[in-house]
């Protein structure tokens, strides 16, 4: 998850491993998008950026999303439905997986705890949805689970498959895209879901051989983007008022845009 804490230790793994998808070639343009977390605004005007900047550029130009569209900030709901509208004319949108993305499915399925989830962000995807938990009274808990049971049975069942079917990594032939990143010294074909997820330290503080392939990842909030020989990470705290980045990759190389 965005911020301190880890992944919490009585999450059970999942029954089957996420999806993970192969590019066999790189894409004329690759743009990468951090941890938008409800950011509708930041989204839509860092896709305009895009627009203008790879218009004129014919080929594949594909957009990643690195996952957490939801929680914390003030349009979870929101989000959704624009990453579940078609990309913009001339462009691909590909979403990966976020360890809040898939909070908020396990939340929907029955197996996370409610007054955690909504510690981890997700009273303000709530509010996205039309539930406001600001002025519950009486027994809170029960109060609390009768909305989530509610929320669970009146969620979009788009928003639902859209979260189902998300990704956990892209590979190209010189990059590798996830929400977390990579725990060293496993390859990247047999990384876990759960580091691709939640992975911090180990990753973040590798000083060892590079990796097979630079990794592009969100997960862990900075200032501005970091950038490296291992790794660039785009997560820069949009929804704590900071910027929404994206790493536009081409054949010359790798630059930042903002909003």
């Amino acid at each position: 998850m965005s911020g301190a804490r880890g992944k919490p230790s009585r999450l059970a793994p999942n029954e089957a491993p996420f999806p993970r998808l192969t590019l066999p070639g790189e894409p004329t343009l690759i743009y990468a998008i951090g941890d938008v977390h409800g950011c509708i605004d930041h989204l839509r005007l860092l896709e305009q950026r895009i627009v203008a900047d790879g218009r004129l550029t014919p080929g594949l130009k594909l957009i990643v999303m690195l996952g957490d569209y939801v929680d914390r900030g003030p349009n979870s709901a929101g989000v959704l439905d624009h990453l579940i509208a078609p990309a913009p004319d001339g462009f691909r949108r590909l979403c990966l997986r976020g360890n809040h993305d898939d909070m908020l499915l396990r939340l929907v399925e029955g197996t996370v705890d409610p007054e955690w989830w909504l510690e981890f962000g997700g009273a303000e995807t709530l509010f996205s949805y039309g539930y406001d938990l600001q002025h519950l009274a009486g027994d809170r808990r029960r109060a609390v689970s009768d909305i989530i049971r509610r929320f669970a049975r009146e969620m979009p069942p788009t928003h639902l498959a859209f979260l189902k079917r998300l990704p956990a990594a892209l590979t190209t032939p010189r990059y590798f895209f996830c929400h977390a990143g990579v725990r060293p010294g496993v390859s990247l074909e047999e990384q876990s879901d759960e580091d691709l997820l939640w992975v911090r330290a180990p990753f973040l503080e590798h000083k060892g051989a590079p990796f097979e392939r630079t990794i592009i990842h969100g997960h862990t909030p900075s200032k501005k983007p970091f950038v490296s020989r291992y790794r660039i990470g785009l997560d820069t705290n949009a929804c704590r008022g900071g910027k929404l980045s994206v790493a536009r990759i081409a054949a010359d190389g790798v630059r930042i845009l903002s909003v």
